[in-house]
């Protein structure tokens, strides 16, 4: 039902100040829960899960949100004991804290949907019951008194204690002695009101240093700024055009003023976008630890680089490519305990998570110590999936071998699990960075364990561009996608299977002639051209242009409703003296080659 109390119009800004506030409290409580099973003494951690759970009983009842209150006052009652030293943690408790926690979010959809609906919790309820009598739901009698502790091996993640430490330092101190005494006590209406403005009241004189700030707005606030960018590179192009004028140099220092200006208030504004890749890694740990427990594996995820930051826009497209490439280190990485014995390596295998700055771009790298990738067995693979022939097979180089795991449909899976096998994941993950105008590398050794390596630009509203002129058209080129350029002469040229390519570097590398693809109009037989070496994702190829105009930071611009689903164009901007350039796609582009090819290749048949 919809018609919800909380949910009237004047209710509306309360109930999204809670789903806010909540979200971000069940992000921190999944590591948090995951961490106790490898610091179940640590009676900070205790108090912080603790905190967390009432605040989301107190805030959920005083907003009628009953189910969720119910649920959060059991969850309560263990860790009321647990923290006062009447109930010990042991290692079969953590299923079902976990199972009460996915319930939580699925009550908080119901919020965010605004359709509360009765699911049944008894089971969850009695289990949680159980656990703080002292009983193991799973069993009919109570578990032994005294559990071993939990070894370092029981334990599927960690964390930088850095990190960690950092995390907590947030949490009012003040905050404790607000806290009922025993898990029991929910108190009259009044009492939980007052409870919930002390602490909002608390929570401000923490956190007053940050604001939130609706997306609509920022990207309103994103798009005055581009324009102000556009604004400024024609008042530059004036500039330059003008000659000796009588107040020339007033003119030359007014639009050096107002480059620093916009340029800061640009640096202002992407800022107020950046989120940290922390919200996007904290959901790992639960992952790894369910997929391990799945897998009866012993592994270790430490993550790196959290408070890393980067556009909102793109950090909401790398969660699924991330996801992809930690169950593909799960499932195919790490070996089993005794696979890995036997190997004389330690039981425990690790994964890591890492993210870092290099530039205008940011730098995920997720890597395993495990069985590594086998080149002849992936070309083996490809060559019984007839994605290559034998012959080309023996050609391919190390990197090239590897590429082919992002081929569609490639697996080298014995048997289709939950997880892997059915030829889908590695795919996505080069689909999704292709769209954020990214690169992905792979570095392995057999027995030694496999490096994914991602490069993502740090933004896609404002850019860098290479501005490149085919036939006296000008064409924007993301520089997040340029490698490198180099003066190229015909007679470097050479044919293979009728596609041009150059030799660059012991390297062989396909030619794309943007006038072919854009049907650009003119004489294009250059005895000397360049040649605008690009990547993405796991291809590099190379553009051929006839000259280079510069670097220049550009506003992307939408087409419109009439040109905006041209292939192979991410979109349009507009040059100092008022000429409207297309921005090239290199996503799109690699498509357009490929089927360029496969028709190709059918002509030939």
């Amino acid at each position: 039902m919809s018609n919800h109390p909380m949910f009237s119009e004047d209710m509306l800004e309360i109930v999204d100040s809670f789903v806010v506030e909540t979200q971000e409290i069940l992000e921190n409580l999944d590591q948090d829960l995951i961490q106790l099973e490898a610091q179940p003494e640590d009676p900070d951690l205790i108090n912080r899960i603790f905190r967390a759970v009432h605040t989301i009983k107190g805030t959920s009842g005083f907003l009628s949100f009953d189910q969720m209150s119910t649920l959060a006052h059991r969850f309560e009652d263990v860790l009321n004991k647990m923290r006062k030293g009447q109930l010990t943690f042991q290692p079969w408790m953590m299923d079902t804290l976990l199972e009460a926690y996915d319930q939580m979010k699925v009550l908080l959809q119901q919020v965010i949907d605004r359709q509360i609906q009765e699911i049944p919790l008894d089971e969850i309820l009695n289990k949680l019951k159980a656990i703080a009598e002292g009983q193991n739901p799973g069993e009919t009698a109570p578990p032994p008194a005294a559990e071993p502790e939990p070894t370092a091996s029981e334990t599927p993640t960690k964390k930088r204690k850095k990190s960690r430490k950092k995390k907590s330092a947030t949490k009012p101190a003040s905050e404790t002695a607000a806290t009922p005494q025993n898990g029991n006590s929910s108190g009259d209406a009044n009492a939980v009101s007052k409870s919930y403005l002390s602490r909002h009241h608390q929570l401000g004189k923490v956190i007053d240093s940050t604001i939130r700030v609706d997306v609509e707005r920022l990207d309103n606030l994103m798009n005055l700024v581009g324009e102000l960018v556009l604004g400024r590179n024609r008042l530059a192009q004036i500039v330059n055009n003008l000659k000796a004028e009588t107040n020339y140099q007033e003119l030359v220092d007014t639009t050096a003023q107002i480059d620093f200006i916009t340029s800061e208030l640009q640096s202002a504004v992407m800022k107020t976008r950046m989120v940290q890749i922390g919200r996007i890694f904290n959901k790992f740990p639960r992952l790894v630890r369910d997929l391990s427990r799945e897998f009866k594996k012993e592994i270790d995820l430490v993550l790196e680089g959290e408070e890393t930051e980067l556009d909102k826009s793109v950090i909401e497209e790398i969660s699924d490519p991330l996801v992809h490439l930690i169950r593909n280190s799960v499932d195919h990485g790490i070996e089993s305990p005794e696979e890995r014995e036997k190997l004389g390596k330690p039981r425990k295998g690790m994964i890591r998570l890492a993210a870092g700055h290099e530039g205008n771009h940011i730098i995920i790298e997720v890597e395993d110590d495990g069985r590594g990738i086998d080149p002849e067995k992936i070309k083996q693979k490809a060559v019984e999936k007839g994605i290559i022939s034998a012959e080309d097979a023996k050609e391919l180089s190390e990197a090239e071998v590897y590429n082919l795991i992002f081929m569609p449909g490639f697996s080298t899976a014995r048997q289709v699990t939950s997880v892997s096998g059915r030829g889908v994941g590695m795919d996505v993950v080069k689909t999704n960075i292709t769209k954020l105008n990214g690169m992905i590398t792979v570095k392995s050794q057999v027995g030694v364990g496999t490096k994914f390596i991602l490069k993502l630009p740090l933004t896609l509203a404002i850019i860098q561009g290479l501005l490149v002129q085919v036939a006296g058209e000008v064409f924007a080129v993301p520089l997040s996608s340029v490698i490198e350029v180099v003066r190229t002469s015909r007679d470097e040229v050479h044919s293979i299977h009728g596609e041009e390519v150059i030799r660059l570097r012991e390297k062989v590398l396909p030619l794309v002639y943007i006038r072919d693809i854009y049907n650009v109009p003119g004489n294009h037989q250059l005895d000397r051209f360049y040649t605008v070496v690009v990547g993405i994702a796991n291809r590099v190829f190379g553009l051929v242009v006839d000259d280079l105009l510069g670097q220049k930071e550009i506003v992307i611009k939408p087409l419109g409703a009439y040109l905006k689903n041209t292939p192979g164009i991410a979109g349009s901007t507009i040059l100092g003296d008022g000429r409207v350039i297309m921005i090239l796609d290199i996503g799109e582009m690699l498509k357009l080659i490929q089927a360029h090819q496969n028709n190709a290749a059918r002509a030939m048949i």
